[in-house]
């Protein structure tokens, strides 16, 4: 997986954010096109345009692939079970509980914490840990024991990402709806492509967390930043974060992103 993984995001076209040259959405539209742009960024889609810029065949097969999608009916399937359920809830857990490892790692003394991670981090961070159930986790989210270890094995480097260059505080995020959110505009606008809905549909269909997202984030960083966090309890390894980190960054840095002209709320 890691060596896949590594050859996988390398392939991908995602240095730069893609823009369409010209982009006819209307202001709602515009809106869930930005809710898509963590995802969008990622995969090297426009970030701009409801339309992906993507080959209707790469399209097609990654989203019959990944998604199970191949129509309209299973597209309605998937698009009412991210409503409905996602991924949200089963991953609060897990986050709640690196949020917490990552809150006493921090309050350690300084010294404490430079001593043991140059002496003995194994012994600290086991202590660390110790009130974490790795089983209940691994339970809670179907993942196996030993990725949930990775994953908090992993969780000082890219806590760190999350506080810069995304600029949030890990414990502002307390909801992982914007996983769902924006995947679901994410996979409305792919369907707009492949033809299984019309262009307008999308905003009925690419809305069905509007309302918790904005309830749950008070900027586009936290939005961003929760994405990442959901994405990286999905499927962690270095390669995702490196390229999640980064193309997220790059929404903050590129002066043309739809996350500069577009409030949240």
């Amino acid at each position: 997986m890691g060596l896949m993984d590594q050859i996988g995001h390398a392939l991908m076209d995602n240095d730069e954010l893609h823009f369409a040259t010209e982009s006819r959405c209307s202001p709602e539209e515009r809106w869930l096109v930005a809710l898509s742009a963590p995802l969008s960024a990622f995969n090297g889609n426009f970030v701009n345009a409801v339309e992906t810029g993507q080959s209707p065949e790469a399209l097609r097969e990654g989203v019959a692939g990944m998604w199970g999608v191949q129509d309209r009916k299973s597209f309605e399937q998937t698009a009412r079970w991210i409503v409905d359920e996602g991924h949200r809830e089963k991953y609060r857990g897990v986050w709640h509980g690196l949020v917490k490892l990552d809150t006493a790692h921090r309050s350690a003394p300084l010294l404490l914490r430079s001593v043991a991670s140059l002496v003995f981090p194994g012994l600290f961070m086991l202590k660390l840990r110790g009130e974490l159930d790795y089983e209940a986790f691994a339970n809670q989210t179907g993942k196996s024991v030993a990725d949930i270890a990775t994953l908090m094995g992993s969780y000082s480097d890219w806590m760190d990402d999350l506080r810069k260059p995304l600029g949030v505080q890990p414990a502002e995020i307390t909801d992982l709806v914007a996983w769902d959110a924006v995947r679901l505009a994410s996979l409305s606008r792919w369907a707009v492509d492949l033809g299984y809905i019309d262009r307008g549909e999308f905003t009925g269909f690419a809305s069905g967390l509007v309302g918790p997202v904005r309830a749950a984030y008070g900027n586009w960083a936290q939005v961003s930043a929760a994405y990442v966090a959901a994405g990286l309890i999905w499927n962690y390894s270095e390669a995702r974060q490196e390229a999640l980190v980064r193309t997220n960054a790059m929404l903050f840095s590129d002066p043309r992103s739809p996350y500069k002209d577009l409030p949240l709320h």
